[in-house]
């Protein structure tokens, strides 16, 4: 019996190192992506699931940390891991509500200029933040949020196809707002939310 329990106690360390470890292990990750997420957050629907993988990050290394600090020897452990996963939590919890809150439109809005023509068009877009000139070949498109209400974009054909057929679209959130098309080699769409 002795025996038994000389050996069951180091395993139980053991397993309880092993859960501190993976809790900090899960706890530092939580916290890394949510540190990364804080400077890139462009509001864009496809990366909400990432401040959501750091929160389930968060979660899981809480519930590590808390078995881990059950385990004989290993409070220390567990409260490095608890209190870096908390910090993780709340991150992730503040970044979501700032996700949550700019999705939801409450002053940005999602743009997408496309236009087509030939090789070759020079392709000029503005919003109230920004211009820029690029070239474009055949079809083109461009994507930003912006927290103005207008977007502009000009397309213009190459002088050697100035008889050229161009169009131009605006898609604000996700709806055509403004489609044009011109027979003329250059064509210009604007469109003003208010």
């Amino acid at each position: 019996m002795s025996n038994e329990s000389a050996t069951r106690v180091p395993g139980a360390r053991l397993t309880g190192r092993r859960q501190s470890v993976a809790a900090l292990i899960v706890g530092i990750a939580a916290a890394i992506v949510a540190g990364l997420l804080v400077v890139p957050y462009l509001a864009r629907p496809g990366l909400v699931v990432l401040p959501v993988i750091a929160l389930v990050l968060a979660v899981a290394g809480i519930v590590l940390a808390v078995r881990a600090r059950r385990q004989p020897g290993q409070k220390a452990r567990g409260r490095a891991a608890l209190v870096s996963t908390l910090v993780a939590l709340i991150v992730d919890v503040v970044l979501i509500v700032v996700f949550a809150v700019t999705i939801a439109g409450l002053g940005v809005a999602s743009v997408e200029l496309r236009g087509t023509g030939p090789e070759d068009n020079t392709v000029t877009f503005a919003n109230s933040t920004e211009q820029r000139t690029l070239q474009w070949g055949p079809e083109g498109r461009a994507q930003f949020n912006t927290s103005g209400s207008w977007a502009e974009i000009t397309i213009t054909a190459p002088a050697d196809a100035a008889d050229q057929n161009v169009s131009c679209q605006i898609v604000w959130n996700g709806k055509v707002a403004v489609e044009e098309s011109s027979g003329s080699g250059t064509v210009t769409c604007r469109y003003d939310e208010k």
